[in-house]
């Protein structure tokens, strides 16, 4: 009943915060317990009646979330390190309006609690403010340049560790040249200011630079994409590399032929912080491998599969969790019912995960994961889904083997023609440890959308 009654009052309370001036602000990636926690592969989203858009032109779309529950840190960043459960209340509010055809801009804010059962030092509250403008510079026909200025700034409090508490300010400049099915070109700037509330010489000032890119050939068939990102902070660090590094390339191929028809291939390689990029509270630079690859194939026109492999290595610099593995996905989408009033699809998935760590033996692992999910959509009214998800862990350390199972519910509906959406998701995860005692947690979100 507190979780509840908390979810609720936080709900109402998001108008209000977003005008505060101490307005908690949280990541907008740690601003859900993830979108997929919630919403497994396959959910789309409902259709809207069309007034020239989802935004169109002079329309205000208001959108936003509250959510609480209880989750394990091991979820936040891939299974990395054992399962320190914590509880958190979690609040959006998101404003954004099409001016014209050309201008566009949102603004945004989240409040992000945690709470750990066992890891006091690293209860925080994030409050983050994020703000976007995007104009058309040149539209002629299928060309178009694009000006776009992203602004953030993000504040980090914990409860009981001082020296770890920053603010942060960042902006990003970017520049899109790209015309339709040939090219694309995305040139963009960065600075992020970290300001440390204890004395020392943690404060960290940094620029960046990118450039990515993707280029059609063979009559839109083949897509050849890259990108890379240049990072360097303004002096020496301890643990910290002064100059970031980031490179990624790939392709997407279209085949016509009955049995496969595209093929999606990446190789990435960087350097990161996971303050910056993870759902994470300790603050540790690392180094990064990963490649995949994934085909899709259509076996009728009910049924389509994919097929994925990915390998993914990590090194620390200060932290003894380097580690390699790889995951092996087989996905089933069935198409069911598909008329002009409804729709009713179902989703099969089965996975396996290998891990090794390169210090700590005890924590390499296999595991097997097995999805199924039911959805059903009445067009432009509602829609609901049912996904249960079973993994079985079998570490080396045979004490931590452990089962862990997912319900999820999500539903959606609509009001008012469209312009109101109100939408809810339920998850709960029970774990059955060989040796611990089973753990049970759940999280409820209530979100909406609002069309002025």
């Amino acid at each position: 009943m507190k979780r509840i009654f908390i979810l609720t009052v936080g709900f109402l309370s998001l108008l209000y915060m977003a005008r505060a001036e101490s307005s908690a602000l949280a990541e907008g990636e740690n601003a859900s317990a993830k979108a997929e926690d919630f919403v497994l592969s396959g959910y789309a989203p409902l259709e809207v009646p069309a007034k020239g858009g989802a935004v169109a032109s002079g329309d205000l779309l208001l959108s936003g979330y509250s959510e609480a529950g209880r989750r394990s840190q091991a979820e936040d960043f891939a299974e990395e390190d054992t399962d320190e459960d914590y509880g958190y209340q979690n609040y959006h509010l998101k404003f954004e309006q099409r001016i014209s055809k050309r201008l566009n801009y949102d603004v945004s804010s989240f409040v992000y609690r945690k709470d750990y059962k066992t890891r006091d030092s690293l209860d925080n509250i994030s409050r983050i403010f994020k703000a976007g403008l995007a104009y058309d510079l040149k539209r002629l026909g299928d060309e178009r340049i694009k000006f776009d200025f992203k602004l953030k700034s993000r504040q980090k409090r914990y409860k009981n560790n001082p020296a770890g508490e920053y603010d942060e300010v960042g902006a990003m400049p970017a520049l899109t040249f790209e015309e339709k099915d040939n090219y694309r070109i995305d040139l963009a700037l960065g600075v992020d200011n970290f300001d440390y509330l204890s004395e020392g010489e943690k404060d960290q000032f940094k620029t960046s630079a990118g450039l990515g890119g993707q280029k059609h050939f063979l009559e839109k068939k083949l897509i050849l994409v890259s990108s890379y990102k240049i990072e360097r902070l303004n002096q020496e660090k301890a643990n910290r590399k002064k100059t970031k590094q980031e490179v990624e390339g790939g392709f997407d191929y279209e085949f016509e032929l009955p049995w496969i028809y595209q093929l999606v291939s990446r190789l990435s390689w960087g350097q990161r912080d996971t303050k910056d990029e993870e759902e994470r509270d300790e603050d540790i630079d690392f180094e990064y491998w990963q490649y995949y690859v994934k085909s899709e194939h259509k076996i009728n026109p009910k049924l389509k599969t994919h097929l994925k492999y990915q390998y993914f290595a990590k090194d620390y610099i200060s932290a003894d969790l380097d580690h390699r593995g790889f995951y092996l996905q087989n996905a089933l989408d069935y198409e069911v019912l598909d008329s002009q009033r409804q729709r009713l699809w179902l989703d099969f998935s089965i996975a396996h995960k290998e891990v090794e760590y390169n210090l700590k033996p005890d924590n390499d692992y296999q595991k097997v994961s097995l999805q199924a999910k039911v959805s059903y959509k009445r067009k432009k009214n509602w829609q609901a889904s049912l996904g249960l998800e079973e993994n079985f862990y079998d570490f080396s350390a045979q004490d931590d083997d452990k089962n862990r199972s997912y319900l999820k519910l999500s539903a959606e509906k609509l009001f008012q023609g469209g312009d109101l959406i109100l939408s809810v998701d339920f998850k709960y995860r029970f774990t059955n440890y060989v040796q611990k005692e089973d753990q049970q947690e759940e999280a409820l979100r209530l979100g909406f959308k609002y069309r002025f």
